[in-house]
This record gives C-alpha cells, structure tokens and sequence, in this order.
C-alpha cells in the first residue's frame, strides 16, 4: 500500500494507529467484495505489509475455501505467518521473510497441494534453522507440479542430503528449476535425490546457471561421476521430455543429460538450448550425446537459444 507524504514526520505510536486504521479499512472492503461476488472464485491474489498476526486473513481464506472453488491462492508480504489452506491445490511463494517452522507449517497444512512455486532466497528465513530435502517433501504427498530455484536448493542441500530416500513424490509429473548450477556442490545432489525419489516424472525442465572454472574441471567431474554411481538404481520409466536452457555443455551438465538418457526407457525429447555461436561445437556437443549410452531411440536437439 502506498503511504502518504505526512507518514514521514508522525510519531511511531500515531503511525501504528493509523496503520491499523488503513489495514481495517482494507480487510473491511475485501470482505464486502468477497460478500458481495455472486459468481466462483478460482483465484485470489493478497499483496501487504504484515508486521504481526493478522487473523483477518485467516477469516478470507476460511470463506474462500468454503464458499469458493479456490484453485491458485498467492500471497505477497513483507513479513510472514501461518495460512492454512485445507482446499488449496495451488500455491506460490516469492522472495518472503518465512521461518522453517512456518513454512513447513504452512505446507502440511495444504494437503491437497498439487502445484508448488518455491523462490526464496537463504535471507530470507527467519532464524537459523532451514528445512531439509526430507522435511520438505514429507509435506507434499500429493504434489504434480514442482519450480523452485537454485538459491533455495543451496538451503534445503545445506541443511542435509538423506542418506536414505526421503517421503517419494509419486504424483509429481513436471519439475522446474531455474538459476540451476550443476557445479556448487548443491544442484546435482538434489536432481539426483529428486529423481529417485519422483518416479513418475515426465518432464524436467532446467534454466541453466553454471559458472565455470577450467582449472576445477577434472576434479568436478569426478565427484559429479561419483555422485551419479550411487544412484545408478534410478529408473524413470515415465520421463519424456528433458529440457535445458542455457546448456554450455561443462562436463558436468553432461553427465546429467547421460545419466538422464541411459535410465529413461520412453523419453522421446532432448532440448538443449545453448549460448553456443559455433555450429561445430553444436554438432560435437550433438555427436557426443548420440554415442552415449540410451534406454530409448530419443531425439536429441542441440540449438542456439
């Protein structure tokens, strides 16, 4: 909400008044819209500053889910506190301040989520304490649809790769994620962990961040390889289409796009999207891949973006 000139020269106590007297007037004119709408409502979009609780919007989300056929609910805040969505199957959080204990909360309060956006960066949690791979898909026993990004990857790989396969995903069928980077030691442990753990997935989808040091090459690839073997049982007989944009071809975005190819039996679809000028390197990049090992006849694109 935009705030007038004068807000500048008040005492903290006579804004704080007059702040609720704003947020009154903005939870008062929410409900008679809501009161007043005849038809369904499938989506609802809040966007505020909340400073402590605020119960009024737990008061919109009850009447949403029990009058509304509410499908994509999105909140934007400054600060953060627990929502719970019983009917909600799609939901999406960006760049919020948000504790581990809240947003695991607040997941597992949505069991019928079947679409997840996840951007956050490790500011902004609250505290210490990060959730993990198993924490987090423990809350999500029914999700299909899957973006997050490598700033929040970097959080759930620090705080713990499981040793054993966490809680499977077998409903997720499409994984997005961008600014992914195959070479700072979190993005490939955590395509590896999800691909075993999401059997049923039928299209990856990268936006490639790599930055790339020759020097560290053959050590890299080394672990990448090493990483890769021990999960030599993943089988992802349902995967058809692996997309990566801003592909460099580093050894170790390779040996993801290898592993990939060798353990999907139906994948029908391989679009690398490079930065490449040179179409001879194209081609090498292409005949590379053509003579790996594949568990399908797939078709392989190689292009500039």
């Amino acid at each position: 909400m935009d705030v007038p000139e004068w807000w500048n020269h008040v005492s903290n106590l006579e804004y704080a008044r007059r702040m609720k007297n704003l947020r009154c007037k903005l939870f008062y004119a929410i409900h008679q819209v809501l009161l007043l709408r005849q038809g369904p409502i499938h989506e609802f979009t809040l966007a505020m500053a909340v400073h402590d609780t605020c119960f009024e919007i737990d008061q919109i989300i009850l009447h949403l889910s029990r009058n509304h056929p509410i499908k994509k609910l999105r909140f934007f805040f400054y600060d953060f506190r627990t929502i719970n969505g019983p009917t909600i199957n799609q939901y999406s959080l960006k760049s919020t301040k948000i504790s581990r204990e809240t947003l695991l909360h607040l997941l597992s309060n949505c069991p019928s989520l079947k679409s997840l956006c996840l951007l956050l960066y490790e500011d902004d949690f609250i505290g210490d304490e990060k959730p993990s791979i198993m924490e987090l898909f423990k809350c999500l026993p029914v999700l299909e649809h899957l973006t997050t990004w490598g700033y929040f990857i970097e959080v759930l790989v620090q705080a713990s790769v499981p040793e054993e396969p966490p809680t499977s995903l077998i409903h997720l069928r499409y994984v997005c994620i961008e600014e992914m980077c195959f070479v700072d030691g979190y993005g490939l442990p955590f395509l590896a962990v999800l691909t075993r753990s999401c059997p049923n997935l039928e299209k990856i989808k990268l936006l490639n961040n790599t930055a790339w040091d020759d020097e560290i090459e053959s050590s890299v690839l080394e672990e990448c390889s090493v990483l890769l073997e021990e999960y030599s049982d993943v089988w992802l007989e349902h995967l058809n289409e692996l997309d990566i944009k801003h592909f460099e071809g580093y050894a170790p975005d390779l040996e993801f796009v290898k592993f990939i190819l060798a353990r999907s039996p139906n994948l029908k679809k391989v679009i690398l999207l490079t930065d490449m000028d040179d179409k001879d390197e194209e081609l090498e990049l292409l005949k590379n891949l053509l003579n790996a090992p594949r568990a399908s006849p797939v078709q392989i694109v190689v292009k500039n973006c």
